[in-house]
């Protein structure tokens, strides 16, 4: 747990400094990839990404265009 907390906030650093930086290059989106598979995957926040990734998925499965 203490590990994922670590790798968390370093992913976390980098994608601040990306951001900051301007442009998200293949790299950045890379680290952005895998801090959202690290924060998916802890026990506090991994429900709540896959609760809100499923109501986005329904709520855009229900648009007409």
């Amino acid at each position: 747990m203490a590990v994922d907390v670590a790798v968390l906030l370093i992913l976390g650093i980098v994608i601040a400094f990306s951001c900051r930086g301007g442009g998200l290059k293949p790299g950045h989106a890379v680290v952005c990839v895998i801090f959202g598979l690290y924060l998916a995957g802890t026990d506090n926040v991994g429900p709540f990404v896959k609760d809100v990734t499923a109501s986005v998925a329904g709520l855009l499965s229900g648009l007409r265009l």
